[in-house]
């Protein structure tokens, strides 16, 4: 039996790391790949496809391309949306100028429906490039129940003169999940507001509907272990505001597998009152209709999502010493994530809220 110093062994070592070949990396700032994004919805009927083309200095828009979505093969093709104009003033002439929306992107929709379990090929071609993605949409989660509350949670800033409590109202969200059962599952939560306020004058005054959104409404979880998933979101702590917080809502059922689960959120309690302060008009009636979307997600979508929680968290431009946030692709023959989800939804209808013009002072 051979033996050998610890000498030697130390040499070889020594003399197979010290051997590096430096790699130069050469690469053509002409040379680009179609980037596709869309989050798509089974619950939709009208879709939306984004589409750029990436060169390693810059993103470009990508107009005039074929986008194609094959659902179990069945074709239905995708028509190019034009970005729209926008109105500025030219500051050297001080004349208004009309010129179209400049995005780094180019939209594209079309019209499909979606079911579990169907197959669904988004491609892109332009000249000689072509990119594609292929997503099964997964089978939905469901919202068992939801209940609401409002409740004052009470925190303690640090602050260079001592500590100071703060109370803060909310609505507190109690929803009971129902897993799918025997596989592993993904989701996002998000809670939507949409606001109709229909105004009213007497005389010659103007009567008129306003819609305001949908949209989205950030919440807390407050150590909710399923959907911090990882992260912490919990507010007042002197060091709690540097961890990452789950701004992406998204979370996995590895705490819940196969069953159901109660989580709870919250939403600060002026989201749901309305301050019309801003109209004029003797009377003001305004409606607000809040839906709660839990969406079942696929693996690739989530580790996305998890990702931009990271660069949100940490910014974008993090310190040198930290590795850069790898965002996740999909697209074959590109860059970008193509996701579907199935879609599980609840609405809530506030009371609705009446004003006079007597209520406002205007200045």
């Amino acid at each position: 039996m051979k033996r050998y110093s610890i000498i030697t062994i130390l040499a070889f070592a020594v003399l197979s790391v010290s051997c590096e070949n430096t790699i130069r990396y050469e690469y053509d700032l002409n040379d680009g790949k179609i980037t596709i994004m869309a989050q798509l919805c089974a619950s939709d009927i009208q879709h939306s496809v984004f589409l750029s083309m990436s060169y390693p200095d810059r993103i470009d828009s990508l107009s005039g391309a074929t986008v194609n979505c094959y659902v179990n093969g069945v074709l239905h093709r995708a028509t190019q949306v034009h970005p729209g104009y926008e109105e500025y003033i030219d500051w050297d002439t001080q004349e208004t100028v009309i010129a179209p929306i400049k995005n780094r992107y180019t939209r594209y929709d079309f019209q499909a429906e979606f079911k579990p379990g169907d197959k669904v090929r988004i491609e892109a071609l332009k000249g000689g490039a072509e990119a594609w993605a292929e997503e099964v949409v997964p089978q939905p989660g469901r919202l068992v129940s939801v209940d609401t509350a409002t409740v004052v949670k009470s925190f303690v800033f640090q602050n260079l003169d001592g500590s100071e409590t703060y109370e803060q109202e909310y609505v507190e969200f109690t929803i009971r999940l129902d897993d799918v059962r025997g596989s592993d599952s993904f989701f996002t939560m998000d809670g939507m507001m949409t606001t109709v306020t229909q105004l009213t004058s007497a005389g010659e005054g103007e009567n008129r509907v306003v819609v305001d959104g949908p949209y989205r409404l950030d919440y807390e979880t407050f150590h909710d272990l399923i959907l911090e998933d990882g992260y912490s979101s919990g507010l007042g702590e002197l060091f709690e505001d540097l961890m990452p917080v789950n701004s992406m809502h998204c979370f996995s059922d590895k705490s819940f597998q196969d069953g159901e689960a109660v989580v709870r959120f919250y939403i600060p309690s002026y989201y749901f009152k309305s301050y019309p302060y801003y109209y004029d008009a003797d009377r003001i009636e305004v409606n607000k209709f809040f839906r709660l979307s839990f969406k079942s997600i696929d693996r690739g979508f989530y580790n996305y999502l998890r990702a931009l929680n990271n660069m949100l968290c940490y910014g974008f431009d993090v310190s040198p010493i930290i590795e850069p946030t790898m965002l996740p692709s999909n697209v074959n023959d590109g860059m970008g994530m193509v996701s579907i989800a199935s879609e599980s939804d609840y609405e809530l209808v506030l009371d609705k809220q009446v004003f006079y013009r007597e209520d406002f002072i205007y200045y």
